[in-house]
Order: C-alpha cells, then structure tokens, then sequence
C-alpha cells in the first residue's frame, strides 16, 4: 500500500518530470481545492459516504522522524531522483480534470512553510485578543440591501424590486498606515513584521498598507507607496471609515513635515472619533519627548458605548495641565508585543477595561509645532555632537562613529550594522539619521537607496573615535558589496583603500580597473559616471587622507598633477577641486603651457564627474573653456583638446565637434620624427572611434566607416603589443566590430564572419569576467550573427546576455527590445517575442523613445496573431498600443512608422457601412503620410510610398476608384524617387502598385 507521503513524493517527481515548478503553497491550496472537487474513492470505485458529525475528526499523520529516500516505481520521476524531490521546494498543481486524469486520491501534505520574519509568532499572540473585538452594529439597526438576491430578481422579473435581509455585525478589518517621510526605509521591517502578524492572525476580512503623504499646502494624502510619484496619492478623508469596523495602525516616528505643521494630528483626531486608532513609535520612549507627538504614561481606558461602539479614554499619571477642549487622546505604542498586546486586550474585552500605556493629546485644529529660533553656536560640528551624545543609546553612538569609515547608503548602513553591530536595530538607526549629525543628500538614478552624508566637520571628529583596523574590516564589507551591486569592473575604490591602509595587495577577486589617463573616448568616460564610483570613492579616499595623510608637494603644478593621477584611481572629486585651484593659481602666475594643459584637463575630468556631469550647462561650460586653454602645439595638449572636442559632442550632439576632433587627431605628429608608440596608440585609437560616430552620424557612410576600422585595427594591434588593460583592450576591440559591420553595411564588402567572431573571442577574454563588457560582448555577437541571418545564434547570445543584465537597468530593456524585434521580424517566432517585449515594457524606465518601440513592436505582434488566430481582443489591444507608439513617440521617423502599423491594423476591421462613413485607417494612414514628409524632408520616403499604397487600397473597398488611382500613381512615383536616390524598393509592392495603376487606367 502506498502512504500518503510517497504519493506526495511521486507527484512531485512526475510534475518535475514534465518541467513543473511549484510552490509548496501551491501544493497546500490545490490539494484542498481537489478534496472539494474530486470525490474520492474507497478502492471500490465509489465515492465514500459523509462521514459522520459527531465522529472524531481525523488527524493528520505525524511527520517522520527523519528523511528516508521514499522508493518510486521505475518511470515515474522522469530522471528525477526522489531525494530531490523531497528536498527541493517549489512544485506546482494544476485542476486534475485540467490534464484529464481520473478521480484523485485524498492524502495530507507535508511541506514547509514560509519562514516567518524575525518576532512576527510573538506579535501574533499578542494581537490574538482582537478576536474578541466587536465591531458596532449599522446603524439604524434593520435590514440591508441583499445585492446578489436583488440582482437575481431583477434578471428573472425585469423589474427593479430590492431584497433585503436583517443587518448582520459588520467584519473586522485593519489597516496598516506608515508615514512616508526620508525615514520610512528605516522602519519597513517594523510594518512588514505587523502586516503579516495581522494577515496570519485569522481576525481580519482584510488587512490594507498604505502611506502617508504631504500634499503641496501641507494637507495629509494617502497612496498606495512611499513613492509619491507611483503611490497615486488621494485626499486622507476618503480613507476615513465611520463604521467602526476597521481598526487603524499608524506606524511613524512623528518628526515628518506633516507632524511639525499639525495636519496629521488634525487627521488623528477626525479619524479616531468614528473608529479604534493608535500610534506605533518606533523610537525609543525617551525620545518621545523631541518628537511632535510627545506622549505620556497613564492609564487607557475602554468604555462601551450606547451603540454598542469603543470608545478609548486616558487618564495621565500625575498631574499636569488639563488637555484642552475638544482633545482626544490616541495611543502610542512601542512596536513590542507587550505594548500591542495590551491594546488588543483593551479592544477585545468585552466591557469596561483598563490597562497601562501612553497617549497623547490632539487637537480637531492642532497648531504647528513652534520653530526655535537658531542658535548660531548650535551647528558647529562639536555642538552636533554634543547635543547627540547627550540622549543618544550607548549603541547608536557605536553605530555613528563605525558609520565614519563607510559611504552613508541605506544598503550599506545595514550591511555595518548585521556584519559589525548586530546588537543594533532599526531604533539605533533612526536616533543617527535624527540625531542631527547627518543630512538627507538628494536621490540619484540608479542608486541602492537613499544617501545622507555628514554635516561638515562631524566626520573627521568621528574618525578619531575609530580604530584602523576596524576601518579596514568595514572597508572590505563594503568593497564585496560594491563588486555583488555594481559588478567586478567597477572602479571599487574601498578595495583599493583596504590595500593602501594595510600595505597588502587588493582584496582577492576585486580587480581594481584604473581609467586610462589618456582614454576620453574609452568605455569610462565622456559620460557621467555612474552612481556606484561616486557613492563608493569619496569617503574611502577621505578614510585613507585621515588614517595615511600625503605631505603636499612644494610645486604648484607637480601637486595638481598628483592630484589628478589621485582622482583617476579614486573618484573622488575633493583632489579635483585641489587641482583646479593650484592650477589656476599657476596659470595666473604665468605657468605657461603647462598650466594651461593640466588646467584643461581637469576642466574635462570636472565635467566628466558624476554630479556636474548631470548639469549639461555646467558640462558644457567646463568643456569649452578648456578647448579654449588647449591652444598650444604640443603633442599631449592636442591628445587633450580632442579629448575635449569629443566631449563637447557628446552633450551638443553637433558632427561639427567631430570634424573639429578629427583635424586635430590628425595634425598630431611627433615634433623629431614618428611618435612615441603611447602617443600613436592614443591617437590612433582616438579617430578611430570620432570616424566610427561619424560614419553613424552619417548614416553609415562608407568612407568613414573603412577609415575607422583601419585605424582601430592598428590601435588594437598596439594595445595588444603593450599588454594595455584588459577594459581598453575589450572596448577597442568592439568598436573594430561595429566598424567593420558598419563598412559592410554601406557598400564597403562584407565583414568575414569568422573574423568577427574571432574579435569578439578575444574581446571577451579580454573582458576577464567584467558583466557590463561582457554584456556588451555577447550583443554585438548577437548583432554579428543577427546580420548573417544565424537566428538560432543571436537567439543563445541574447539569452546569455539577458542572463548578465542588471533586472531593473535600462540597458536590460533595450536588449530585450532588440531580442523580441529580431525574433518577430526576422526569425518568425512573434509568440515569444511577445512576451519578451511585454517583460521590457513591465520593467521600462521613464523614457519616451524607448516605451514608444517598445508599444510600436508590442502592437505588431498582438496584430500579426490576431491575423493568424482571429483573436479580436487581439486587435483591439494592438491597436492601442500602436496608437499610443504613435502618439507618444519624440521622433518623426518613429511616429510615421507607427501611423502606418496603425492605419494597416485598422482596415482589418469590418469594412464602414457606406462610403461617407470616416475611416479610422484612413485617418492613420494621413497621419504616417505627414510626419514621413516630415521625417523625410526632401528626400523620398518607403513609409510614404507605403501609406500611399495603404490608403489607395481603402479608396478601393470604399468605392472611390479616382482617389485610389491617385494614391496609386502617387506611391508609384515615390517609389521610383528612392530608387533614384539609391535605396532600393521592395519589387512585390512596386509590381502590385504598377498593377493596380495599369487597371485603373484601362477602365
């Protein structure tokens, strides 16, 4: 006989056996959805017979003592073993009628569970006194509107007559309010821990989260998150209930704006008369006091209203001023389980009821919280200081001062306190964010989450306080987590000072990738840099002055030009602004071209960091005045003034910028014969890649292209000769890639396949596991094999790559994008490629161009499988998203494309009732007609012809034979204006045009 576990064991190893991969929740649910679908038999073939009322009900069987291997029969597991079986996790189980089997057997599940979070099972017992919480009655008391009784009437009569049946005690329900403030982060584990303690306490129909925001005049909303942007924010009132029914939590530490200015008293008080309401302070008690809620110990006291209702009164200890009129009190509790446990047992008891606890007093017009007035000796470092360690917890103190050494990130504050401090919480956290050593720094894209940073002179007053060794032990922390967030090629700067403090190599496994000093046009720069060098690079650096200080030297520019070298390996911009000012103050000394050359250079690396690299006018600026210094005839001052010239592009985006960088990359030559192999190398490799943008620009044109791919190959010919890094050898190899793909594409000979594949070969080995080159390597191998037509190929190096993406990055998105457009347009499998587009427009970021492609080949999918399976919501849905392509789109080319996908949709739809009726195809097709015009300008256009043909073959259907010829003879002639100008047009399309014209014209 076979026990209910080895069933359970030989299901899951023949649902692994056909790729099923569920959860053992999911086993749980649909087990007992099969107990209550499928009779089960008795081994006769008949169901079994109710069992009987008052029989025992049966008990589950106990679990075994220990993990034997159950034994399956031969075939069952398809390969699988039955240990795994049992080991492994997620199973999943669908309806057994679904997969057309038989009846199923009955039989308990043993899987596990969930693990709870930390201190959720001792919020669970202490909130177990709300079950004996009674909401009020409705009132007035009666009868209610039974909806379902009444809607069944109405369809059986056709008559609207209401059915009512006797009130009933309404369901409980909770809900769970945190205040959306700079430290809302810090106490979501404290809202997730009651969340699921209300969820799994079986009290509640339903259990909300929501958060509180400021509105632009102060008044409190109410969205969905703590992003106002996405939390779609509502008046709170609307949240208001009356009814009693659904209890209220409002987890905060009241110092947000919306306490200080009164308004979330205000709504405290307004909500607290028609339903049970409490605070949940994290804070300690004694800071309760500093807070705009200050609370005080007492007694809390239930008394049961006429209606049958709560109502909650507070008698303080002692005896202070008596609360003003129209006060109501509202708990405060601790998030403990004695504190919430005392409330829910003053809510559950089923009369008047007393226990301790603390309240505070609010007002239906609470004022604002008084502004002291600034005490100009209060905000020196050592009165910050001062005044923290006067109230702060011996731990919170310990946290500030290991705080020191580390960039202040959210991330990695916790990673300090797990890996450092574990006898620390969220409570020690918010007293050093609070305690006015530190300031909220504004939000950067991509960031791991918010940033703070030290009032001025607080650090360096910390430092001291903190051992170099323990520096070193929290230097290495951070260095593994910016290598797991950010990737190995990171400049991780925290490894390199952990080397530098301790004198030993950097950290195993943690490369350290300097930039090139002479690489504008590498894969670091001429860009912003990215959120992780500047969060990561200059409090490390500030840590190493600290502990290693470095004696100036005399010469004004041998400093800067330490200074500079110092940036290159460190990010951070405090030697930048050293640098500048020596060079300035050589420069107005007379320093000559020297000056000028190290003055411009870091007015290039200025713009090139990461906070002034977002101001494009502040770049911009910088990045003039430093052609404008760069005038001598040097060699390095040439190098440096197209480095600069290449960066003006990049931010103005005019091809002027490029011809300018090209002039001067090939006036360079050595002042006493050939140059030096460093310089030609630079230089070399340098137009190589302003000749590769420029072909772009150009739209590829030929000349360029073959340029830029002989100066690159003999670039990369050098750097391999001088065993350069790995990073400028891969970025080079790349470009020679898209060059000779480039070249190719206009006219100038097909690449060799197996020579690009051979470059991209050596451009991943030279990328040593970097997952940002590497991804840039495997989707120009998808690229490759893309142009030769290998889809299966594309198809694996586009899984790889996909496999290496950041999940939430940008570029993830486009790669997606170009994967699902390569497998709808090339490779015939617009399934698949439809749900890798839907995937990329989840997860897309706030970027028009980007969403609009992404609408434009989502809408083509859902149309070309309506046209294969007749699918109507198909239809609809494609067209919808092809609109909104076309609307949304910034590019003219774009929008005209996206008209014609739309105007070519819609005539699939039944044909108008008569010929007067306004066609929506004919409107998209007028619309893709006006912006290819635009997008063309004097040139003739293939989306022109296209519409052209479109609109002519609806003139058609429509019975207009005269605008149809026109439309004809109108794509014919566009059409033939392309071939003049060198494209070629499609021959099926010009043969069924020229067809149609010669029809017409015989009639």
């Amino acid at each position: 006989m076979t026990t209910p576990d080895r069933r359970l064991a030989e299901l899951v190893a023949r649902l692994r056996g056909v790729g099923m991969d569920p959860t053992a929740e999911e086993i749980a649910e649909a087990v007992w959805l099969a107990l209550r679908l499928v009779p089960a038999t008795d081994g006769t073939g008949e169901p079994p017979r109710d069992p009987d009322p008052a029989a025992d009900p049966p008990t589950a069987p106990a679990p075994p003592t220990g993990d034997p291997a159950p034994h399956l029969p031969s075939g069952t597991g398809g390969g699988t073993s039955p240990d795994t079986a049992e080991r492994t996790g997620a199973v999943s189980l669908y309806a057994p009628a679904r997969h057309g089997t038989g009846h199923a057997h009955a039989f308990p599940v043993r899987a596990p569970s969930a693990k709870a979070a930390s201190g959720v099972p001792a919020l669970q017992r202490a909130l177990r006194p709300l079950h004996g919480y009674r909401p009020p009655p409705p009132h007035p008391p009666g009868r209610t509107l039974d909806e379902e009784a009444t809607a069944e009437r109405v369809a059986r009569e056709g008559v609207v007559r209401p059915v009512f049946r006797p009130a009933a005690r309404q369901e409980r329900e909770i809900r769970l309010l945190m205040d959306a403030t700079p430290t809302t982060s810090v106490w979501q584990s404290t809202l997730d821990r009651l969340r699921q303690a209300c969820e799994q306490l079986g009290v509640f129909r339903d259990v909300r989260v929501h958060y509180l925001h400021p509105a632009r005049d102060g008044t409190p909303l109410i969205g969905t998150g703590p992003d106002p942007a996405h939390a779609r924010p509502r008046a709170a009132d609307r949240y208001r209930d009356t009814t009693g029914r659904r209890l209220t939590l409002v987890v905060s530490d009241c110092v947000g704006p919306l306490w200080q200015s009164g308004g979330a008293q205000r709504l405290l008080h307004r909500w607290s008369a028609g339903a049970p309401l409490a605070v949940v302070q994290p804070l300690p008690p004694r800071l309760w006091r500093h807070t705009a809620l200050p609370a005080e110990p007492g007694a809390l006291v239930r008394e049961t209203g006429g209606a049958g209702g709560v109502s909650l009164g507070f008698v303080p200890d002692g005896y202070g001023p008596v609360p003003p009129p129209g006060a109501r009190s509202v708990p405060v509790l601790p998030p403990t389980p004695q504190a919430l446990g005392s409330w829910a047992r003053l809510l559950g008891a089923g009369g008047p009821h007393t226990v301790r606890g603390a309240a505070a007093w609010v007002l239906p017009h609470h004022p604002a919280r008084p502004v002291s007035p600034p005490d100009p000796g209060a905000r020196t470092p050592e009165a910050r200081l001062r005044a923290f360690r006067a109230g702060a917890s011996p731990g919170a103190l310990e946290l500030a001062v290991h705080l020191a050494a580390v960039p202040l990130v959210l991330p990695v504050i916790r990673l300090v306190q797990e890996t450092m401090l574990p006898h620390t919480g969220p409570t020690e956290l918010a007293e050093v964010l609070l305690g006015g050593l530190l300031e909220r720094l504004s939000d950067l894209e991509r960031s791991p989450g918010p940033r703070y940073a030290f009032a001025p002179g607080v650090r360096e007053r910390l430092l001291p306080m903190l051992d170099r060794d323990v520096a070193v032990l929290l230097l290495k922390h951070v260095s593994e987590y910016v290598a797991q967030r950010f990737g190995q090629g990171t400049r991780n700067f925290p490894a390199l000072a952990v080397a530098r403090l301790t004198g030993r190599a950097p950290l195993e496994g943690t490369p350290i990738d300097v930039p090139d000093p002479d690489g504008p046009f590498g894969d670091d720069a001429g860009e912003a840099a990215e959120p992780g060098d500047e969060l990561f690079a200059e409090v490390p650096a500030r840590v190493v002055r600290w502990y290693q200080p470095v004696r100036p030297v005399p010469d004004l520019l041998d400093e800067a030009e330490r200074l500079l070298v110092q940036w290159r390996s460190q990010r951070d911009r405090e030697p930048l602004r050293q640098a500048r000012a020596l060079a300035e103050s050589a420069l107005d000394a007379g320093g000559g071209e020297r000056a000028r050359l190290l003055l411009g250079r870091t007015l290039r690396a200025l713009a090139q960091s990461g906070d002034l690299g977002r101001d494009l006018d502040h770049h911009r600026r910088l990045l003039r005045r430093a052609v404008g210094l760069l005038t001598g005839s040097g060699v390095e001052t040439a190098l440096e003034r197209a480095a600069a010239q290449y960066g003006l592009w990049l931010v103005e985006r005019d091809p002027e910028r490029l011809l300018e960088a090209e002039e001067t990359l090939r006036a360079v030559t050595g002042e006493d014969g050939p140059p030096p192999p460093e310089i030609e190398r630079t230089r070399r490799l340098r137009l190589g890649r302003v000749l590769l943008e420029l072909a772009r620009v150009r739209g590829g044109a030929s000349r360029e292209a073959a340029e830029a791919a002989r100066e690159l190959r003999a670039a990369c010919d050098l750097l391999d000769a001088a065993g350069a890094a790995g990073g400028r050898r891969c970025a080079a190899l790349l470009d020679l890639v898209a060059a000779l793909r480039l070249n190719g594409e206009r006219g100038g000979g097909l690449p060799d396949l197996q020579e690009l594949l051979e470059l991209l070969d050596r451009a991943e080995a030279a990328a040593d596991g970097d997952d940002a080159l590497l991804l840039r390597c495997l989707r120009a191998r998808a690229a490759v094999h893309h142009d030769a037509g290998d889809w299966e190929a594309a198809d694996r190096a586009y899984a790889e790559a996909e496999s290496r993406a950041d999940p939430d990055s940008p570029e993830r998105c486009e790669l997606l994008l170009e994967w699902g457009g390569m497998l709808l347009d090339e490779a015939g499998r617009p399934d698949r490629a439809e749900g890798l587009l839907r995937e990329a427009l989840t997860n897309a970021p706030d970027d028009a161009s980007l969403q609009s492609r992404l609408h434009l080949l989502l809408g083509r999918a859902l149309v070309g499988r309506y046209r294969r399976e007749r699918f109507l919501p198909d239809l609809y849905e494609g067209c919808h998203l092809l609109e909104r392509a076309a609307r949304k789109a910034p590019e003219a080319a774009w929008r005209a494309e996206a008209w014609l996908a739309l105007g070519e949709a819609r005539a699939d739809f039944p044909e108008p009732a008569s010929r007067d009726d306004s066609s929506p195809a004919e409107a998209a097709w007028n619309a893709a007609l006006r912006e290819a015009r635009e997008a063309a300008g004097t040139r003739a256009s293939a989306t022109a012809a296209r519409a052209l043909r479109g609109r002519g073959f609806l003139y058609e259907r429509l019975g207009r034979p005269r605008a149809a010829l026109a439309d004809h003879r109108a794509a014919e002639a566009e059409w033939r204006r392309l071939a003049e100008e060198g494209t070629e047009p499609p021959e099926a399309e010009v043969r069924e045009v020229r067809a149609r014209v010669a029809e017409r014209e015989t009639e």
